[in-house]
This record gives C-alpha cells, structure tokens and sequence, in this order.
C-alpha cells in the first residue's frame, strides 16, 4: 500500500480536536524521550538481509467448501492460460488433478500448529525464501531438506518483477510476474512499520514526498510541542474526513510499571480514545520493542499483539510471537518464530536471485517472455 494511502486511513482514525480530558497514568514525555523516540521512528532501514528461522503457526480453521473454491481459482488464473471451454479433455484432466491436488494438500494444511523452517536473502527490492512446511507430528529440524524456493525480482530488461517458485517434489520451476510468496521478517529489527510511519507524519516535516516515497525529517518545533503538551499535530490531508484544523495525537511515556529500572511504556492515539498504540520499549533503545498492542479506537478491542526477546548486539530479536484478532476481538492467528541465525545488512550475491533451473527440472513460464 502507498504511504499516501496510509496517511488517509491514519487520520480518518486518529483525527480530532485538541482539546481532551488527561489521565493519572499518562505522562507528558520530556525533551530526552522524544529525542529517543525521534532516534527509534528515523532509524536507518535495513538494506539487506540473511535470516534462518523456525515458524509455528496456529489459526482459524478455512471451511472446507472455501477451500475448494480457493484450489480452483488458484490453478485458473495462475496455471490456465486458456478457459475450461477452450481445453482439450486431457488437459481437463490434467488440471483437475492439480485442483485436486491442491485441495487435499490445504486441507493438511489446516492441522495445526504449522511448523515451519524458512531461509531468507532480502536485498533491496529482491527476495528469496527456501521453506519447508510439516505437520504438527511431523519432525522438523537443520537436517530438513528444503521443499520450496520463491524468488521475487526484477527483469532485467523490462524492469518488471518477475517470480520464480522451484517446487522439488514435481521437480518443476513456475515464471510468473509479480510476486508470488513475500516473508515481512525484517520488520522486526524496530518499530512496528505503521507505527514509525504514523510518527514520522506527525513528528516530521516534509522535504518533497510523492504517492510513493516518503521523504520527511524530524522538526525540532513539533518535537518541542509534543515535550510541551504531549501532543504531536499535522494538518489535514484533502480528502479525509478530520474535524477541526488539525489533527492530533496524544503520546505518553512513563516506566513501564511491570519493569520500571529498563523498559518505557509508550502510549499514542486520539486523545478521545486513548490509546491505539501501545509499545513497551528498551528504556536506552526504543527501537528495541519488546511488546505492540494496537486497539481498535471506541470499542479498545486489540486488532494486534506482537512480542519479542532476546535482543542481538544489533537489534534483532531472536524469539518473536504475533497474534491477530478480527475486528470483533476474536482471535485469527498466531505465529511463534525462533532465529537461528541472522546477518543485517551483508553483502548478498547476485545470482542468489537469478533463474538457474537445476538440471532436469521443467520450467512453466507463464509469461508472454520468458527469460
């Protein structure tokens, strides 16, 4: 989504007036923890990165029926390249089984928890994942033999995104534009993307943005008002649906009560629904999150909960869970992911991301061009 887009869902959320009622258990923050939450929200973005991890993932059963209906349109509109009226009664065939075949493997899918072992290369707008996914009975362990490789990239020649899955067990490579698989596992060397987003707007000055690229710094005169009145304001974008000629939001820190000598609780939301957000931060380093909470404004349901520990010498957790809800407060899905071995920013090879068929294997490009 562009950050523009972003903006607009934040402020229909977050707008308002600046008048609203104080509580016992906020805290206007001082000039030295908004320097540190300044120093959190700009800090610099991971260029690159090499992760192996473990993933157990336990959610929200899929009906069958929908299943079913998800397995046929997946083999229409990414394997058929033709409509079923124009196939001839062996390739019916053949695409039946694949549905088929889908179908039985999600529905596997649906014992949980999921375990999972994944290696993952992110280098600027490449991507690759090495992933194999077990059953709850199932070992999984360093010795187990990866089953499915997805490289997101860009051609070459059209600058397009190209995708490329190496699936082993039908010793085939798929082409296809786009991309197909994304693994978000560098968003937690910091803040929560959506939370150091929302800060930058209102704690930031813009130095010539466009629809898709943010380009703010920190402005020392909202970083002074929000250590004067714990307030952060920006005005409102056309379009949205704020009230007033601002909007505002109210951010509170204070120690956190459960670890008061090192962590900060860091609280921020529409003053007349307070909070939204709520992190618990690293008291030197608040880029160091320990636990995110984000509630639905008005009803205070929580939509989110992510927890990590075990911070490396540079900012990266080695034991993560997250846990979704639905807009009702009902849960959605968990995740639960072990690091074994991580590397920020490394020097990642280009033929990491390049198409190299192994020998033997067919290739089904997709494309009007294949490479």
């Amino acid at each position: 989504m562009k950050w523009s887009k972003i903006l607009v869902l934040l402020l229909v959320v977050l707008a308002c007036s600046f008048t609203y009622a104080g509580s016992e258990n906020t805290a206007i923050p001082t000039e030295e923890q908004v320097q540190k939450l300044v120093a959190a929200t700009w800090k610099k973005p991971i260029k690159s990165i090499h992760i192996t991890f473990y993933k157990d993932s336990t959610k929200v059963p899929e009906p069958i029926e929908q299943i079913r209906k998800r397995a046929e349109e997946f083999v229409d509109s990414k394997l058929m390249s033709r409509s079923i009226g124009e196939l001839k009664p062996y390739e019916i065939e053949r695409r039946n089984k694949i549905i088929e075949a889908n179908f039985k493997n999600w529905v596997e899918n649906q014992k949980f928890p999921r375990k999972a072992k994944c290696q993952v290369w992110i280098s600027g707008n490449n991507q690759r994942i090495d992933t194999v996914t077990v059953g709850p009975n199932k070992p999984l362990g360093p010795n187990t033999p990866f089953v499915h490789t997805f490289i997101n990239t860009k051609d070459a020649n059209t600058g397009d995104f190209v995708s490329y899955h190496y699936a082993s067990e039908m010793n085939t490579v798929f082409v296809n534009t786009g991309k197909w698989a994304k693994e978000d596992i560098a968003q937690f060397a910091g803040m929560p993307f959506r939370t150091a987003l929302f800060l930058r707007l209102f704690l930031g000055m813009d130095q010539g943005s466009t629809p898709k690229s943010l380009n703010y710094i920190p402005d020392p005169n909202k970083m002074a008002e929000l250590a004067r009145t714990g307030l952060a304001s920006i005005e409102p974008m056309k379009g949205t649906k704020s009230k007033g000629n601002k909007a505002a939001n109210k951010i509170s820190i204070r120690p956190n009560p459960n670890t008061p000598d090192t962590r900060d609780i860091i609280e921020m939301g529409d003053p007349n629904h307070f909070p939204a957000v709520v992190l618990i931060c690293d008291r030197r380093d608040y880029s160091r999150v320990y636990r995110t909470e984000f509630h639905i404004p008005k009803t205070n349901k929580i939509r989110y909960i992510r927890e990590c520990d075990s911070f490396n010498s540079q900012g990266f957790p080695h034991n993560i869970t997250e846990i979704q809800y639905d807009k009702d407060g009902n849960f959605v899905e968990k995740s639960v992911y072990r690091i074994i071995k991580v590397e920020l920013n490394p020097s990642i090879p280009a033929e990491i991301f390049e198409f190299h068929p192994p020998q033997g294997y067919r290739v089904v490009d997709h494309r009007s061009k294949k490479p």
